[in-house]
């Protein structure tokens, strides 16, 4: 249930792409004032005619969400940190004790840095990254990993509620971000293998069909691979509601959270790599779902070594060192 008054409180939303503007949507839906702002004017315009104010900057947002809850979902850390703390941003509007809700996928560190500087200038901060994808946000099926003192996820979780499924709730902020990657690293990851049993199960004669329904039985079973299977049937990746380009954001983001906890990720490198690769070959901007068919990837032939002296000895592990150096990534696009 929404919170009831006799004058329902206007709620901000800043970062309008494809996943925001429809948990904006659901908001509306469900009567909850709005004002909102997106770089693009464009993507604001069917808010606009469904009841919400538009304001020229996020600043504006913070200064016209008389509710004192601001939600953000941008691209990344640096367009996140814009709109929050930039010379425009949410926290110049915002009065003393006014929330920020954070639906965007960021590194635990990144997160963590934006909180103790929010409560630097007398404002709330809940991590709230979101699962699922845009057909979800549209149906309210998304899972949302949400962090933050008790008191601040009670008082957005009736908003979170509005397009979610599942709301998981951890006591730090970090922990939501880290749950996330967590997700995404074995969702991902686990489509690179799906891709090798279908490659091996087409080469030996079996069709996708057959494929599929076996993968889909038993213990092989995966959600994701359940979801994905229509498009692996007809081969058509477009347009993505989750793209590749987004799954290689999510990985190493996932990587880099890893390294800073001193922890190994030999599958994830793996995952990195066969990601980065889809990138680079052009398929970026497909539904994530492509990176299980083995069809979209030619055969990779290990280049014949040079002739001369024997080159170093390999790693201890045939995974050592396998993957790029992990740092500070930010993707493009929106957050999954």
């Amino acid at each position: 249930m929404m919170p009831t008054t006799d004058q329902p409180k206007t709620v901000g939303f800043v970062g309008l792409g494809g996943m925001g503007r429809r948990i904006a949507s659901r908001l509306l839906a469900a009567g909850v004032p709005l004002v909102v702002h997106n770089r693009t004017p464009e993507k604001v315009r069917e808010l606009e005619a469904a009841g919400a104010h538009v304001a020229k900057s996020p600043r504006e947002v913070g200064k016209q969400a008389d509710g004192g809850i601001v939600f953000t979902m941008t691209s990344d850390a640096k367009s996140q940190r814009s709109v929050l703390l930039g010379r425009s941003g949410v926290a110049q509007g915002l009065l003393p004790g006014g929330l920020v809700v954070s639906l965007s996928t960021i590194a635990p560190e990144e997160s963590e840095r934006l909180s103790r500087e929010l409560h630097e200038r007398g404002l709330r901060y809940v991590e709230a990254p979101v699962g699922g994808s845009t057909e979800a946000a549209e149906a309210g099926g998304l899972a949302i990993y949400a962090a933050g003192e008790p008191e601040d996820v009670e008082r957005v979780r009736p908003y979170l509620e509005r397009f979610s499924r599942r709301v998981f709730v951890f006591s730090r902020v970090g922990q939501g971000a880290t749950a996330k990657l967590s997700v995404n690293l074995l969702m991902i990851s686990y489509l690179g293998v799906a891709r090798e049993a279908l490659a091996l199960g087409e080469k030996r004669g079996l069709t996708r069909e057959q494929m599929l329904e076996l993968l889909l039985d038993g213990s092989s079973h995966s959600r994701v691979l359940e979801l994905k299977a229509g498009l692996l049937r007809s081969r058509s990746y477009q347009p993505a509601s989750f793209s590749v380009e987004l799954a290689l954001k999510d990985v190493r983001l996932a990587l880099q959270a890893a390294k800073t906890a001193g922890l190994p990720t030999r599958w994830g490198k793996e995952a990195t790599q066969a990601v980065r690769r889809a990138v680079e070959e052009g398929r970026g901007k497909l539904d994530f779902a492509a990176l299980a068919d083995p069809t979209l990837e030619p055969p990779r032939e290990r280049p014949e070594p040079p002739a001369g002296p024997l080159p170093p000895s390999p790693p201890s592990s045939p995974l050592e060192g396998a993957g790029e150096a992990v740092g500070p990534a930010e993707g493009p696009g929106e957050v999954g």
